[in-house]
């Protein structure tokens, strides 16, 4: 119902605000698979695709992570010379764990990328390379 001046009536805004808050919202997760290319603009140190490496960012953290598997993350920085010299070491390490998939999977996020900050905080890294493994 419109008051006089063309503007909604007390009650109709009130109605409106109901209807807005009564309305179910659904979240999708959204996941990572080994194809995954992360979100941000920092380079990768490594393969999307190509290794067996889960490649995380701030918005497949947590679904992926707290998942049905345990996971295995590595937290690193792409300007990291630490890093950079422990990387062929895990990659390694996942392609002879590859075929335990079902029960563990290997991960990485990189952040140095602004994009994935908030993860990295959240998750108390405080230096590079850092390891967690997350249990389901």
């Amino acid at each position: 119902m419109r008051s006089p001046r063309g503007t909604m009536s007390t009650t109709t805004t009130i109605s409106c605000l109901l209807l807005v808050t009564i309305l179910p919202t659904t979240v999708e997760a959204v996941q990572s698979t080994f194809n995954y290319v992360p979100i941000g603009q920092n380079p990768t140190l490594y393969t999307p695709g190509f290794e067996p490496i889960m490649h995380l960012d701030q918005m497949t953290f947590n679904d992926t992570v707290f998942s049905d598997r345990a996971f295995l993350v590595e937290f690193y920085a792409d300007w990291c010379g630490h890093c950079r010299a422990f990387a062929p070491y895990f990659r390694q390490f996942a392609n002879m764990v590859r075929d335990w998939y079902p029960v563990v999977t290997v991960a990485v996020i990189n952040c140095a990328d602004s994009f994935n900050q908030a993860a990295c905080r959240e998750n108390g890294v405080t230096y590079f390379p850092m390891m967690k493994v997350s249990f389901c």
